[in-house]
């Protein structure tokens, strides 16, 4: 009983408010405990509990009481009180995570010591920190005399929940102050005198700036366990970190179609899924909602994983109307209804959080991660992002040196990039790289000294790690880099009712373009590793336009986006990549006035695909635009020519072909002089025509004159002179000159699997070649060769491709004169499989 002189008497509007509450719950509470004593019955009655009773909810689901257990049948005078203040909003089905539940308990197990032990278990939101503690909670309440949830989402929740413990543990609840200071001495002080274990857990400690030490809120003592929950990386001061990663494959299955049995046949398709959703824990369980709401059956999951594109919003976002256990997880009553979550909301808190620290700098960041969310999330680099803001500084932007490729005239280019980069250059760049006031107004015609920070790019980048926005921050001599979770990106791409993607895509592009540019100026510095990841992005930005953007703004389908496709592509083109290049100038030619260059470049990517018909006609549809505005000696008509000629000699068209490289040959040299590497080109041209008329002595002695003036003015690593060498071992080869011809094709591999390394096309044909002269020689050697060339041109290139095709056919030979026919046959089976389907489709 407790009595008060008056309303303001300290404790009274508490203890007036627990008396209105614990009569209003009484009805639904006796209910219960009258159910889960008759449970608790049965369970005594065939041994699945020996001793004390259950552990009883409250009629408001939010929060456990606590209640008298009983050390003995027989010494009742001897109870104990134990505490269990812990949510009801454990999963219905918990799957896996067991190795993380026995990592926990062993780190509380051992020897007492003289202070708390706290572990921080730390994990993207979503994954599934609070839920692994609350099972945790549940399966090792026995062990403690009290467990105490506290919601460590502010200091003022947390100072409720405290709150909360304080009346619990007091047996004088009347006499506890409202004062947050006092509530917290008054908790410490109860349970530094308990002589049994406790655990306290501090869930979603992600905001310590705001919050303050957690410290502060901790008993001393040898008999404390803490737990605090965060999405927050930089607390390994507090305590122990885990660091809890994705589910398993075999986990997320589980979880995702809720144990269902009859998955065997479709588990490729459900391991997908959880990798497209990264084995995020919640995106998991927010996909199986979404597939039992709509009653999706095992056998239709590859449904679900091709619309997952285009709903990613909607999946994401989906919660259940009801009985839905993730939430804002609250251990008092005083709250509101627990608010669900969902993927996206999760991390808008962190988001908002950003926001609130440094709105100045927050707004950069948000366009920072936005425009990073379009790339290959698996790496990006914060070199990107300094040669976007290096772009404002005037550079020479062309090279002489990509062979073959035919580079627009220099005044378009440079025209191009002051009306355009110069206009997409937004604050956010200079404020993420430099740490000038974002809202500094400067004239754009100014020409700033301002450096790129890296420093300061790296304090903002470890920023946004520690609120776990971004993963796998690295720093080396090339600068910072970091990783995107995939549905982090999603949400990115989608957070906002009004986001433009093809304006976001569009600064992507420029992005990347200003790299591409500086790669394809200097490509043989650059590491094969830097130029694939770039090639990467430019992958990811195509596949977000495929989902995100109206057909008709994608990239290269308006003019002012020519010259973006014009660097991009080339990076591309060299990189073996031709099926985006392909993509990129099918879209830019549609404009019958696009620069002859452009059809050129078309008309090169088209022949490395050995599409000759297609490049053909292309010059069908390009010729009067060359007769009637080109000379004839113009180098961009004979560029063009000297490609439509190649295609001829690939469909056997010798009489066409050989004339016009010819006469191709002989204006370069009149124009360009003898030594150009056009003119060369050209020379390469001719000896390879030859070779494929089985004019063998007619190319070798050509192709060795070409050889002889690459050596004398280009460097022996150059495209053009490793191609005049392969072409040279080739013509000795068909005279079976073979010490010779292979000696040079092993250089000329070497070289290339240093240069573009092992997967690139041009590496592949100089294997087919050391493998076509081996074969009389080094058999063994021979057939790996083919074998590795065979497997891999069908993955870069394709099937159909006429090189993969002969190269099947020679591999086939091989095999049949080794006696292994039956094999010979199937390979040659699927060979005319493949070119019956390609005739089918082209039809």
């Amino acid at each position: 009983m407790c009595s008060f002189d008056n309303a303001d008497t300290p404790g009274f509007a508490l203890v007036t408010e627990a008396i209105e509450r614990y009569a209003a719950e009484a009805p639904q509470t006796i209910s219960i405990r009258w159910v889960m004593d008759s449970r608790e019955q049965q369970l005594r009655l065939y041994g699945g509990m020996t001793s004390g009773p259950m552990q009883y909810p409250t009629s408001n689901p939010a929060v456990q009481t606590s209640d008298t257990l009983a050390t003995s049948d027989h010494a009742a005078t001897q109870q104990k009180q134990r505490h269990y203040l812990v949510p009801w909003d454990r999963v219905k089905v918990f799957v896996g995570r067991e190795a993380q539940l026995e990592k926990i308990a062993n780190f509380f197990t051992g020897s007492l010591t003289q202070q708390p032990r706290v572990l921080v278990v730390h994990a993207l939101g979503g994954q599934g920190k609070s839920q692994l503690v609350l099972e945790y909670c549940w399966r090792r309440r026995k062990d403690y005399q009290g467990v105490f949830w506290v919601n460590a989402s502010s200091r003022s929740s947390a100072l409720q929940s405290y709150g909360r413990v304080a009346g619990e543990l007091s047996s004088q609840p009347q006499a506890i102050v409202d004062d947050g200071e006092q509530i917290i001495e008054t908790v410490k002080t109860l349970l530094e005198k308990w002589e049994e274990l406790w655990l306290i857990i501090f869930d979603n400690y992600d905001k310590p700036d705001d919050f303050g030490d957690v410290r502060q809120f901790l008993p001393r003592g040898e008999h404390g366990h803490v737990i605090i929950t965060s999405r927050r990386r930089d607390l390994d001061r507090i305590g122990v970190t885990m660091e809890l990663g994705a589910l398993s494959p075999d986990e997320g299955v589980n979880l995702l179609l809720r144990g269902r049995q009859e998955i065997d046949e479709n588990l490729k398709t459900a391991k997908e899924i959880i990798r497209r959703l990264g084995g995020l824990a919640l995106a998991i369980d927010q996909a199986g909602a979404h597939i039992a709401h709509r009653r999706i059956p095992p056998h239709r999951l590859q449904e679900f994983l091709e619309t997952y594109e285009a709903q990613r919003k909607e999946i994401l976002s989906y919660t259940p109307s009801s009985l839905w256990e993730y939430g804002s997880m609250q251990s008092h009553v005083e709250d509101d209804h627990t608010k669900a979550i969902n993927a996206f909301t999760t991390w808008e808190i962190s988001l908002k959080q950003l926001l609130r620290d440094d709105p100045q700098l927050g707004d950069a960041v948000i366009r920072f991660l936005t425009l990073s969310a379009y790339f290959n999330p698996a790496r990006i680099e914060e070199l990107l992002f300094r040669n976007y803001w290096a772009a404002f500084h005037e550079r020479d932007d062309l090279s002489s040196k990509r062979t073959r490729w035919r580079h627009i005239r220099k005044s378009l280019k440079k025209k191009s990039q002051e009306s355009n980069v110069h206009k997409a250059h937004a604050p956010w760049v200079r404020a993420i790289g430099t740490k000038i006031d974002v809202g500094k107004k400067t004239s754009s015609h100014h020409k700033t000294t301002d450096h790129w920070d890296t420093e300061h790019f790296w304090d903002m980048l470890t920023k946004i790690h520690n609120l776990s926005l971004v993963q796998n921050i690295e720093k080396d001599a090339q600068g910072a880099s970091f990783s995107l979770h995939p549905l982090v990106r999603d949400w990115l791409q989608h957070r906002g009712q009004l986001i433009d993607h093809q304006q976001y895509l569009a600064e992507g592009f420029e992005i990347l373009r200003s790299t591409a540019n500086i790669y394809n100026e200097s490509w043989w510095g650059i590491s094969i590793d830097q130029k694939a990841a770039l090639v990467s992005h430019v992958d990811a930005c195509m596949l977000n336009e495929e989902h995100l953007s109206e057909s008709h703004k994608q990239l290269g389908n308006e003019e002012t986006s020519y010259e973006t496709v014009d660097e991009l592509a080339a990076l591309c083109f060299h990189h073996g990549r031709y099926e985006s290049v392909e993509t990129l100038f099918r879209r830019v030619t549609k404009n019958e006035n696009a620069h002859i260059n452009r059809f050129t470049n078309f008309s090169l990517v088209l022949i490395a695909q050995g599409k000759d018909e297609q490049v053909l006609e292309l010059g069908h549809r390009c010729r009067q635009y060359r007769e009637n505005t080109l000379d004839e000696k113009h180098p961009d008509r004979l560029a063009f020519m000297s490609l439509l000629s190649q295609a001829l000699v690939h469909l056997r068209r010798y009489d066409e072909a050989e004339p016009l490289q010819r006469k191709t040959l002989r204006l370069r040299q009149e124009v360009l002089g003898e030594l150009h590497r056009y003119t060369l080109e050209s020379m390469s041209d001719l000896a390879y025509s030859l070779y494929r008329q089985n004019k063998l002595g007619d190319s070798e002695a050509l192709a060795r004159e070409a050889l002889q003036l690459c050596e004398s003015t280009l460097t022996e690593d150059d495209t053009l002179t490793l191609m005049v060498t392969d072409l040279l071992s080739v013509a000795l080869q068909g005279q079976s000159q073979l010490n010779e011809a292979e000696t040079l094709q092993r250089k000329v591999l070497g070289k290339r699997q240093l240069l573009r390394g092992e997967r690139h096309p041009s590496t592949l044909k100089s294997m087919y070649n050391l493998a076509l002269t081996l074969e009389s020689t080094k058999k063994d050697e021979a057939e790996e060769l083919y074998r590795y060339v065979v497997q891999t041109l069908k993955e870069v290139l394709r099937k159909g491709h006429p090189n993969t095709l002969e190269s099947m056919r020679n591999l086939a030979i091989l095999l049949k004169k080794d006696g292994r026919d039956e094999e010979a046959n199937e390979i040659m089976q699927e060979r005319a499989d493949i070119m019956q389907a390609a005739e089918s489709t082209a039809d």
